[in-house]
């Protein structure tokens, strides 16, 4: 490899992504003069850096693509900033405009932070995005009448286009993908951008705007160090639980194989601290083809590095594994949400118990590890199906030797069929509103890691028999098999102890 400074990296790379967007029409080749600041807000729930928020460094890079060079990223988990810390920041230079990324985890930090810049710079514009603001766009604007718009959605071209109205004194109305406040004060809601098909247009994210070396996460096993690449956008499947397709959209969209080998071999270059890559795709294997081919080019071109992706369980059979184990995927993260097939079929997962537990013995048998995720307090889930799901996890730590299973519980998230769900049954009351604090009448086992979310409760299920049934399968499974209790006793302490002291009335 040629070794190259940071420096003639990063003017490599700027220039490759303006040729990039001129083929793509969308470079101006103008340099437009207006102070630009984007914001990771603080994550109270959160106590370590993970990745780097890719969402906002490719708003970025799409901003100095096109002229506006005057762009500065504001991450607060990696810098471990408050909202005074940001506050102090932006005041030795004010910006013209601040934009704002969050999900539903942190919108009350969010929400402060942006009541806080508006009280203290009540000249600046405020432009909000990320998962929350575009699920609750209406709901947003009615609460916070600190921010100026909503960018719904997949954000690159509304943003890029709501930021040159702004820049030339325009009105919104000819800005699609966005929500604002008419002249009135009343509410518009544009129609949705159309979703960028050719992803190999974008430029790199501005990782040089992010503290990089602040990024400590490593891999499952090898626990080498690593950073996150996304490769496609979309998902064609309809969960009741998620919102992702409603951010991304369910048409899947993916980056050509070259293109993506590309980004990692510049990561590599440029911050040979990494060792490893975390494939953020919501299903990196939708494509079989395209999998290979990117195992294909990665052997191709010698690369040595480990790597970990998502999948789903009717999205691997062999020759995947095996391809992908040749060309250094060391761990997988499966979905399988629940081991009764009723609850499955509820959920609209697209999967079969049969179908899971034949993925798992396939990736063991590859020699990859692999994590198993489950929820409890599905829609029309009973106690049976409870036992189920926690019997299957057992049996694939125990029985298969994959490497981990967790038992989440399921929380209700924005736009999602289980937010609907839970208003048309009481969960939720028919007037809950994301931007108001709201505290169920029950009491709060410390399981969730945002005790801000909602749990999703059924008639005749609540979230306290959850707890208890799902304690109840646990230690049943274990007294049935006390030598595998006492084999992993002291691994799983603290969460044994959690589970097993937590009270419930």
């Amino acid at each position: 490899m040629l070794v190259e400074t940071r420096s003639a990296c990063l003017t490599a790379e700027i220039l490759l992504e303006s040729i990039q967007f001129a083929n793509a029409n969308l470079f101006s080749g103008v340099v437009i003069y207006m102070r630009i600041t984007l914001i990771f807000p603080p994550n109270t729930f959160q106590t370590k850096p993970n990745m780097p928020p890719l969402g906002i460094a490719w708003l970025a890079a799409v901003l100095r693509s096109n002229g506006f060079n005057d762009v500065s990223l504001i991450e607060s988990m990696a810098n471990n900033y408050s909202n005074e810390d940001i506050i102090g920041l932006l005041k030795k230079n004010p910006p013209d405009l601040i934009g704002i990324s969050f999900g539903t985890q942190i919108r009350f930090s969010a929400f402060d932070l942006i009541r806080s810049i508006k009280k203290e710079m009540p000249n600046i514009s405020i432009v909000v995005g990320g998962p929350h603001p575009t699920l609750t766009a209406q709901d947003t604007l009615e609460n916070l009448a600190e921010i100026d718009a909503v960018v719904k959605g997949e954000g690159e071209i509304s943003f890029l286009n709501l930021v040159r109205a702004m820049e030339q004194g325009r009105d919104f109305f000819d800005v699609k993908g966005i929500s604002f406040r008419d002249n009135k004060g009343n509410i518009v809601h544009n129609p949705r951008e159309s979703a960028i098909q050719d992803l190999d247009a974008l430029p790199l994210p501005a990782r040089d705007l992010l503290p990089i070396e602040k990024y400590t996460q490593r891999t499952f096993l090898s626990k080498k160090r690593c950073t996150n690449i996304m490769t496609s956008r979309g998902c064609p499947y309809y969960c009741v639980y998620c919102s992702t397709s409603e951010q991304w959209g369910h048409s899947i969209r993916h980056r050509s194989p070259l293109n993506v080998l590309d980004e990692i071999e510049y990561l590599f270059k440029t911050y040979p601290f990494f060792e490893g890559i975390r494939f953020f795709d919501d299903v990196f294997t939708m494509d079989k083809k395209r999998v290979l081919a990117i195992c294909d080019e990665i052997i191709r071109r010698k690369l040595n590095f480990v790597w970990e992706c998502e999948a789903r369980a009717n999205t691997i059979d062999e020759e995947v594994a095996a391809a992908m184990k040749k060309a250094g995927c060391e761990f997988i993260d499966l979905g399988i949400e629940s081991g009764s097939d009723k609850i499955l079929k509820n959920i609209r997962k697209g999967i079969t118990v049969e179908q899971a537990i034949r993925a798992a013995k396939v990736i063991k048998k590859a020699g990859i590890g692999m994590k198993a995720f489950f929820m409890h307090g599905l829609p029309g889930e009973t106690y049976e199906d409870i036992k189920k799901t926690v019997f299957l996890s057992r049996y694939l730590f125990y029985e298969l030797g994959v490497e981990g299973t967790t038992q989440g519980i399921s929380v209700i998230y924005p736009g999602t069929e289980m937010e609907m769900l839970a208003k048309n049954s009481g969960n939720l009351p028919k007037d809950f509103s994301w931007a108001k604090p709201y505290k169920m009448d029950r009491s709060y086992p410390p399981l969730s890691a945002s005790p801000c979310m909602p749990i999703f409760e059924q008639p005749g299920l609540t979230y306290e028999q959850v707890f208890r049934y799902v304690r109840q399968a646990k230690f049943a499974y274990f007294f049935r098999h006390p030598l595998h209790f006492l084999k992993t006793a002291r691994q799983h302490r603290q969460t044994i102890k959690r589970w097993l002291f937590t009270k419930v009335q």
